[in-house]
C-alpha cells in the first residue's frame, strides 16, 4: 500500500528556482540521496510555434520506495510535471493529432511514498514545509494520509484489516 502527497503552487520569484536548485542539490548530496537538475524544452511534433513547455528545477529520489520529489517548474513560475501520453488511436488515426505522443502539462505536482516507509513520509513533509517557508509561500498540500495538517505521525501507521467473525 503507498500514500500520495500533492502539492502546488508557485515559486515568489524566477530568481529563486536557481537557489532551489543550489540549496537542494546540497541537501541530496549530505543525506545521500540521488537528485537530477532539470532544465529542459519540451518539444511536441506538429506543434505550433511558440508553444513549447519548459521545466526547471531539481529531482530528489530519497529511496527506491518513494518516487522523485520533483520541485521543476514551468516558464511561469508555477510547480509542474510535464509527462508524454500516446495519443488516443481514434485521434491518430483522423489526422488530428500528428506523430504518436503528445505532451500532457500538470500543474501540480505530486510524490507515492510506501505507507510503511513513516521516517520517509515524515521526512517529505518537512522538506515541503521549508519549500514553503522559503520559497513558495502559497503551496498547498494535499496529503492522504492527514499528517500535513495534523503532525500527529499515528496516522502514519499501518491499519491492520481484521475480518468480522460471524
Amino acid at each position: 500500500m503507498s500514500t500520495t502527497i500533492h502539492y502546488f503552487g508557485k515559486i515568489k520569484s524566477q530568481e529563486a528556482i536557481r537557489e532551489i536548485q543550489e540549496e537542494f542539490r546540497e541537501i541530496a548530496q549530505v543525506s545521500g540521496w540521488s537528485h537530477e537538475m532539470v532544465d529542459h524544452v519540451f518539444v511536441q511534433e506538429g506543434e505550433i510555434p511558440g508553444a513549447r513547455l519548459s521545466l526547471k528545477g531539481i529531482r530528489l529520489t530519497l529511496n527506491k520506495t518513494t518516487s522523485p520529489l520533483q520541485l521543476t517548474f514551468d516558464k511561469e513560475g508555477y510547480l509542474s510535471h510535464i509527462f508524454y501520453e500516446k495519443a488516443p488511436a481514434d485521434l491518430l488515426q483522423r489526422g488530428m493529432v500528428a506523430g504518436t505522443r503528445q505532451i500532457l502539462h500538470q500543474v501540480h505536482t505530486n510524490i507515492t511514498a510506501r505507507s510503511s516507509d513513516v521516517s520517509t513520509h515524515v521526512t517529505l513533509v518537512k522538506l515541503l514545509d521549508y519549500l514553503k517557508k522559503r520559497y513558495i509561500p502559497n503551496l498547498e498540500v494535499i496529503d492522504n494520509t492527514g499528517y500535513w495538517y495534523s503532525r500527529d505521525e499515528a496516522v502514519l501507521g499501518s491499519k491492520k484489516l481484521e475480518l468480522v467473525k460471524k
